[in-house]
């Protein structure tokens, strides 16, 4: 179990963890309408927005002066920066110390930068979301590569499993995580393009849901291990699980979603369900999504237990919605209550889980936090109270080092001058596999890599838990991203394309190779700036702390450059191999 030792919230409702879990309780929303012109967009949207004279003025007040000089920061890093500041106060712990990890979740990070940028101009180092990470972290003078995780939607619940994961291993004390997007022309246009935004306050689980509200955030938790300083809340367990059905639709039956709870609940034997306050869903109120997460709770055998959804007091606030609602959550068990829906009016006869409809009391010693997001990703997390009496247990050497916890059965390295020679190399394999011709080029690389790796192996497309898709690379999904800002510049060419904005999240690679090889397991992905080899050891070495996952495709892949390594790694517990 990992405890929580300092939190902080930066959104619409509020710049502490205390403020927005009080307008919540009072029932305020953060949601306001905008209109088109608010950024330039063909339509009004809902949303909720950060002050941003509010968060220039802290940041003024509180970080300026730390400030290296010289160094350009922009509105969402200094969110991100003043929200792990306000953090620490509560925490107090040395952020500068080689022993305390960064790991920052953002979907998009600034990506509004690329709307001032010509087709055929260099991109701004800004934009790369490797190096916002990196602006975070050394400006607390952190002297430890950052850990940047971009897993869409589940991207704030991923982080948090990749921090405990990093404490576990022995290698850090403390995690630092800090999930931030802010909104911007460019994401709004491409919700728009799914018609998957509501023009009111959302209403998850309403049986007239019509859709989504967006939202900006920065929020942090900062992890530790257990001990008796810190004895309140933690991080107990989680579990991504990919549903293997489409990259930009939900399973209708809930797999990934179902897969990831019964994960959690089972994660040990002595676990009782029985304890269990509540489950904070994803519960975005669209369609689909609520429906799915109805039918997972349900199969899951919870739907009982109290659920409930906060997009409609704050939005989906993207990277950070995990931890933006896990600290609400954190902050809710500790109260001992259970957090109303604020804007459920019309349950459907067929809605057979307990929908939270009233503020009520709990003294239940659990919560279960679930995400989902496009390229079929799903998390679960389990937060409880901690232990009493804890003490500092000795450091042991960790039983899934770097150099002994896996080998590599089969590498496989590629390289292509354009996206022709990508289809030329499919077409050669033979393969007949017709969504190929729609994916992007990181996908497509993605997906001919795969193809070769497996290529003989007894039993495939046999549906497998235990197998994992872990993608890296330095330019997130920034190829697409150019292309997608080019069809929604203003004038007579304005088209967003939805088919074109899923692929603007570079962990739909490891979405695309789960649906074609029915892989149920865990998909991720995450940027670093450059190649780096003790990293991608640690990350892979980390997966196989889920006890289900026996083996792993990993694939650092460029399409920037268009070029990639791929390695498949086993893993070997206890029979001292090395990596090579």
């Amino acid at each position: 179990m990992l405890t929580v030792s300092g939190t902080n919230i930066i959104s619409s409702l509020g710049f502490s963890t205390s403020e927005n879990f009080d307008n919540i309780i009072a029932g305020k929303s953060g949601l306001k309408r905008y209109g088109a012109e608010f950024f330039d967009l063909s339509e009004p949207f809902v949303a909720s927005l950060i002050d941003r004279e509010r968060l220039n003025v802290e940041f003024a007040a509180c970080c300026d002066v730390m400030r290296s000089a010289g160094t350009a920061i922009t509105d969402l890093e200094k969110a991100a920066i003043l929200s792990v500041y306000y953090a620490n106060r509560e925490a107090k712990v040395d952020l500068a110390s080689a022993k305390t990890v960064f790991v920052i979740s953002t979907t998009k990070g600034n990506v509004d930068l690329l709307r001032d940028v010509c087709t055929m101009c260099e991109l701004p180092v800004q934009a790369y979301l490797w190096h916002s990470a990196k602006i975070i972290s050394e400006f607390f003078g952190n002297p430890n590569t950052p850990v940047a995780v971009s897993n869409a939607c589940i991207s704030g619940g991923a982080a948090q499993i990749a921090a405990m994961r990093q404490l576990e291993s022995n290698d850090f004390d403390f995690a630092v995580v800090v999930g931030v997007d802010f909104l911007s022309q460019f994401i709004i246009s491409g919700f728009q393009s799914f018609k998957a935004l509501s023009q009111d306050v959302c209403r998850p689980f309403d049986s007239l849901r019509d859709g989504l509200n967006l939202g900006e955030a920065a929020a942090t938790m900062i992890f530790s291990r257990p001990h008796s300083a810190f004895a309140k809340y933690g991080l107990l367990y989680g579990a991504i699980r990919n549903d293997a059905n489409h990259i930009s639709a939900p399973s209708r039956t809930g797999e990934g979603s179902f897969r990831a709870l019964n994960a959690v609940i089972n994660h040990q034997a002595s676990f009782n369900k029985a304890e269990i306050a509540f489950i904070n869903a994803h519960g975005t109120a669209t369609p689909y999504n609520d429906s799915m997460e109805m039918i997972a709770i349900e199969r899951a055998g919870l739907q009982k237990v109290p659920t409930n959804s906060l997009k409609q007091y704050l939005g989906h606030t993207l990277g950070a919605a995990g931890v933006v609602e896990s600290i609400i959550s954190l902050k809710a068990l500790e109260q001992g209550v259970v957090l109303p829906m604020l804007n459920v009016k019309n349950l459907s006869e067929t809605c057979k889980i307990n929908i939270s409809q009233k503020l009520q009391t709990t003294d239940k010693q659990y919560f279960i936090k679930m995400l989902s997001g496009f390229g079929g990703v799903n998390v679960a997390l389990l937060f409880g109270k901690a232990p009493q009496n804890i003490t500092q247990k000795k450091k042991q050497s960790n039983p899934l080092s770097c150099s002994e916890s896996f080998f590599i059965k089969k590498q496989i390295n590629l390289a292509f001058n354009n996206s022709s020679e990508i289809t030329d190399l499919y077409r050669s394999l033979s393969v007949d596999y017709p969504k190929f011709f729609k994916m992007d080029n990181l996908s497509k690389m993605g997906f001919v890599a795969s193809e070769m790796i497996f290529e003989g192996e007894k039993q495939r497309f046999v549906p497998r838990e235990d197998f994992a898709v872990i993608g890296f690379n330095r330019s997130s999904s920034l190829d697409v991203d150019v292309q997608y800002q080019n069809t929604i510049r203003k004038g007579e060419h304005y088209f967003p394309s939805p088919s074109l904005f899923v692929y603007t999240l570079p962990n739909i690679v490891a979405g695309e190779i789960a649906i074609r090889n029915n892989f149920f397991g865990e998909t991720a992905f995450y940027v670093f700036q450059t190649f780096d080899t003790e990293q991608i050891k640690r990350i892979l070495n980390s997966a196989f702390a889920d006890k289900r996952i026996n083996e792993a495709l990993a694939v650092w892949v460029e399409a920037f450059e268009i070029k990639m390594q791929w390695l498949v790694v086993n893993e070997l517990r206890n029979e001292g191999m090395k990596y090579s």
